[in-house]
């Protein structure tokens, strides 16, 4: 899939209450820690969200936690499971990339593409991805929240994927 960076904000309010969280959980650092994240906090966001556990040597994703939303937009639980060749097949490399992307750079990663899962029609999707570590310095869990977006967005075709810039219109 190719990926064109694009200077439009993320069209889903529930991305941007996802975004705006993060950053309020920052404080003065990087990134937050798991333990700055109180799900008590955003209880309308969390049936978009994932949690991935970040594994090193080799770099492994697996998934620690999945929303309802999520579940049923994909029709699959995938909790427990690593992003591997099993779970995605020939799409693995495109999934990869955000998740390799967030951790390496340590900063969000937003994405909107067309999506296609098992037994479902080809979907609107909008990604956002934000990292979570102990330190500054390595990411240790990866929050990510999931939405189907309506057709009244900029799309980009199927082989091609919108990477946003998280930052627009942020809560100062």
């Amino acid at each position: 899939m190719e990926r064109i960076s694009i200077q439009e904000p993320l069209a889903s309010p529930k991305l941007r209450q996802l975004r705006d969280y993060w950053l309020e959980a920052c404080g003065d650092r990087r990134m937050p820690s798991r333990r700055d994240i109180d799900p008590i906090s955003i209880p309308h966001l969390l049936p978009n969200i994932t949690l991935i556990d970040v594994v090193r040597d080799p770099l492994r994703f697996r998934y620690r936690l999945i929303g309802t939303a999520i579940t049923e937009l994909t029709g699959r639980d995938a909790t427990g499971r690593w992003l591997d060749s099993k779970l995605y097949g020939e799409n693995l490399d495109e999934m990869l990339w955000t998740f390799q992307t967030c951790t390496e750079n340590r900063e969000p990663v937003a994405v909107r593409q067309k999506a296609q899962f098992p037994d479902r029609d080809w979907l609107l999707v909008e990604v956002l991805l934000v990292p979570m570590g102990t330190s500054d310095e390595a990411v240790d869990v990866i929050m990510s929240g999931l939405v189907a977006v309506d057709e009244d967005v900029k799309q980009p075709s199927q082989d091609i994927g919108y990477i946003l810039d998280w930052r627009l219109d942020a809560a100062s």
